[in-house]
């Protein structure tokens, strides 16, 4: 499962800041902001996962709530993947879990990275996690940038429709178009 996550954030980045072009077909890629916070993305999930392994929890049950949480971070990552491979990085997703959020990839990442605290119970998982969280947040607002520049107009309509990562006000504009 590590591996898999990992390999997606891979993918949907190079997918993302190696191909296309503006509406002025000026080529666009990703810099180096992305590049260190991935970096640090990395390194923090890395340090939680050994502190996880060789620190183990006082509160049993607690654990159990992080893997329910972990799990539901799964189903938005996994989710956000099927959906990428059915449609595609080259246009705007506005679709199946696109359409209710806008970084369904990212929310489920935040989501995992937050059973952490339930998982580790300890300082230097709660250290990674934060710093998860923020490296997180931050290229979303990066990968909105980029969006905007890429796709223009377009994008700040599906931002008005779709909200960035919060899944209940998603769901309740889903319904009220209905």
């Amino acid at each position: 499962m590590v591996a898999a996550i990992s390999a997606g954030f891979y993918m949907k980045r190079r997918a993302c800041y190696t191909s296309g072009s503006n509406d002025k077909g000026e080529k666009l890629r990703g810099g180096r902001k992305e590049n260190v916070l991935m970096i640090i993305l990395g390194a923090a999930f890395f340090l939680n996962i050994v502190a996880i392994n060789f620190i183990h929890p006082t509160i049993e049950e607690l654990v159990a709530l992080g893997y329910t949480i972990f799990g539901i971070g799964a189903a938005f990552y996994i989710l956000s993947l099927l959906t990428l491979r059915r449609k595609g990085v080259s246009r705007i997703v506005d679709s199946g879990i696109y359409g209710i959020v806008r970084h369904p990839m990212y929310l489920g990442a935040i989501i995992m990275f937050f059973s952490h605290f339930f998982l580790g119970q300890n300082w230097i998982v709660a250290i990674g996690t934060i710093t998860a969280i923020v490296c997180c947040s931050l290229i979303i607002l990066s990968d909105e940038d980029h969006n905007l520049q890429k796709y223009g107009d377009d994008y700040k309509r599906y931002m008005k429709k779709v909200p960035r990562i919060n899944f209940i006000l998603g769901i309740i504009r889903l319904l009220r178009k209905k």
